[in-house]
């Protein structure tokens, strides 16, 4: 026995109806052994016309009807109304199935020292009534008959805890279930936030790398034209060109970013990532860069291609921002399917030494997403970053 379970949530309305109709059937019932047991009181000689058996008679409406009416409450108190329907089921046939029901609902809470005393009371009460001739015959019962009587009402009594302790059991299971159910919807819940905040980091860390190259390229060029002077009207056009371009592709980018921040899943996960496949078009927008490409990279995993193209676009990126019209060398080597090298290096201009920037951590992050390693080297004329990348086929 254990103790009591937490049933499920139940509407009133539902609750109200269900009380309704166990008050209704409990009083049809109690109304029903009324009948039999004036008949039989009848046929086994009871005097149907003395004062004595009126008075039994209406004393078992006048408790029967008080069970009736304490029924309801047997939830707020459910011992304590258990044990005194017990008690008076022995002296109404009225108040038998009221007593019979609350014996039922305390079994429900699966206390097996508090069933035990109830069953006494009821076994105690009935011996009682049968042995003084407190009932409408008014006589003793004989030994045998008590005895059957008894056996019958044990009988009757231990179906009924049977039947409460199976609807508590089957109650807590419920319970149990529902908890679980809800635990597992908060589990699911906590993952969802976990992995939108993964998503916004990620998105974070996108709108870093791709933004800030184009705006980086778009501040170099509007820079030239602000300052260069001596520009012809055909490398003014391409630099205004190259601004408009950079720009459209930053709103561009930035519109997708903002798509996925307001709603995550409308966006296209599925959308192809840039990768070393579109090197040569990044390269093309850097005219000072100077690239020496000795490995073929198209038989690299779609991942670590992704990451390496990341890590090169930082890169130049970082060399604009600090060092601005400086060349810059992009050597990438490695063994294939053992290592890929990736070695960024360019000159440190006056006064951009500076404290370390979210850019350089994200390129450590993506070397050691895919296992690889970087490492920053930042002297007083150079700067330089070597990566090293495990080469996973593709």
């Amino acid at each position: 026995m254990t103790s009591t379970p937490i049933s499920p949530p139940t509407s009133s309305p539902g609750r109200f109806w269900g009380e309704v109709w166990r008050l209704a059937a409990a009083a049809l019932a109690g109304v029903v052994f009324l009948i039999l047991n004036f008949g039989f009181s009848v046929e086994l000689g009871a005097d149907d016309t003395s004062l004595r058996f009126a008075g039994l008679l209406l004393l078992d409406l006048a408790v029967g009807v008080l069970a009736l009416v304490l029924v309801p409450f047997r939830r707020r108190a459910p011992f304590v109304i258990a044990a005194v329907l017990a008690c008076s089921s022995a002296v109404s046939s009225l108040a038998a199935p009221a007593a019979l029901l609350v014996l039922a609902s305390l079994a429900t809470r699966r206390r097996a020292g508090r069933i035990a005393v109830v069953l006494t009371v009821s076994v105690v009460s009935n011996a009682w009534v049968g042995l003084s001739g407190f009932d409408l015959v008014g006589r003793p019962t004989p030994a045998g008959d008590l005895a059957v009587t008894l056996v019958v009402l044990l009988a009757v009594l231990a179906a009924t805890v049977s039947a409460g302790v199976s609807i508590g059991a089957r109650r807590a299971l419920m319970a149990s279930l529902h908890e679980r159910a809800r635990l597992v919807e908060d589990d699911q819940r906590l993952r969802e936030a976990a992995a939108r905040d993964h998503e916004r980091t990620r998105i974070a860390r996108e709108m870093h790398d791709v933004l800030a190259h184009r705006l980086s390229l778009t501040a170099l060029h509007a820079s030239a034209l602000r300052y260069r002077s001596d520009l012809d009207d055909a490398e003014r056009a391409a630099a205004v060109e190259t601004v408009h371009d950079n720009a459209r592709g930053a709103l561009g980018e930035l519109r997708d970013i903002l798509a996925v921040v307001r709603d995550p899943e409308a966006a296209d996960t599925d959308r192809p990532q840039p990768s070393l496949a579109g090197l040569d078009a990044l390269l093309a927008a850097e005219p000072d860069v100077r690239a020496e490409i000795e490995v073929d990279v198209t038989t690299l995993a779609p991942v670590v291609s992704r990451h390496a193209y990341r890590i090169v676009q930082e890169c130049l990126t970082n060399a604009r921002r600090h060092a601005p019209a400086a060349p810059v060398a992009l050597r990438l080597t490695g063994v294939p399917g053992a290592r890929l090298e990736i070695d960024v290096a360019n000159p440190v201009s006056e006064g951009t030494s500076g404290p370390r920037g979210f850019g350089l951590v994200g390129i450590e992050e993506r070397a050691h997403a895919v296992g690889g390693t970087a490492v920053v080297t930042s002297g007083p004329s150079e700067h330089r970053v070597h990566v090293i990348l495990p080469w996973s086929v593709a």
